[in-house]
């Protein structure tokens, strides 16, 4: 890495103020050590897609003012109804996912809304959720494909239950995740809403696609990352990430394996 490259990458971590997490990292590391690491096995142009792609990356640890514009949302669209919470619920996982913490946090700031009555229910097949006549809505802090909600909701149509909800939202939707959505009936609100990072980053440069696909791709071939998350999880491409990265992210972000490679925001490990 040359010296423009290194100002170019403490600019987009002052930028992005990413600087303001230095202090939660045990090892003692800064993002920007890190990222100077993530970038020194990099060719120099693979460098340059690398650090494109990180001017659109959206880093999200704290939801509060999040979580406060999504109630107003929700608030705004109940119109005066009851409002029925519940986290979107994966049913043939064993994890706890990440709409369930989402769901605490907004039951702290409920406060604010005096006069609004909200319920809460860990599980939209339960029998609090489904037999309220309020305004519904389903949450998690990200979609990507949409396919987690549809599997869902087939789950519960094929178990007796009703799947109706007036609302499914979120702190950050892919486009496709929200257009998959929209498209089966669901209506859905998100503060960010997020396009395949790839294809955005070709549109505004201008590049030829094929030979930016290929830069990255070759990124991920030495990373060695599992098929299914090729170029994020259902090709999502996105460039996202929360409390936890989602699968749906660029691996080259998150993914260690074996072989350690240094990704800058790591999935925990189970």
């Amino acid at each position: 890495m040359d010296a423009k490259e290194f100002k170019k990458l403490s600019q987009i971590v002052s930028e992005k103020k990413w600087d303001l997490f230095d202090d939660v990292r045990p090892d003692g590391k800064t993002i920007l050590d890190v990222l100077v690491e993530f970038f020194s096995p990099l060719k120099p142009e693979e460098r340059e897609i690398v650090s494109n792609l990180l001017e659109n990356y959206l880093v999200i640890q704290e939801y509060g003012r999040h979580v406060i514009q999504l109630l107003k949302e929700v608030v705004e669209r109940a119109n005066g109804r009851d409002i029925v919470i519940s986290a979107v619920k994966d049913y043939g996982a064993t994890k706890v996912k990440s709409g369930a913490a989402l769901t605490f946090e907004m039951n702290s700031y409920i406060r604010y809304f005096e006069g609004q009555k909200f319920l809460f229910s860990e599980d939209p097949s339960s029998e609090r959720f489904q037999q309220s006549g309020g305004f519904k809505v389903l949450v998690d802090d990200f979609i990507g494909t949409g396919n987690q909600f549809l599997k869902m909701n087939k789950h519960l149509l094929d178990g007796g239950h009703d799947a109706k909800v007036d609302l499914v939202a979120a702190i950050v939707i892919q486009v496709e995740g929200k257009i998959a959505l929209e498209k089966a009936g669901f209506a859905v609100y998100a503060p960010f809403e997020r396009p395949r990072s790839i294809e955005q980053l070709i549109q505004i440069s201008g590049r030829n696609a094929k030979e930016v696909y290929a830069i990255y791709d070759e990124i991920e071939r030495r990373i060695a990352c599992h098929a299914d998350y090729k170029r994020g999880y259902g090709q999502s491409e996105a460039a996202v990430s929360l409390k936890k990265t989602p699968n749906n992210t660029l691996p080259i972000f998150w993914f260690q394996g074996k072989n350690r490679w240094p990704a800058p925001f790591p999935r925990p490990r189970s």
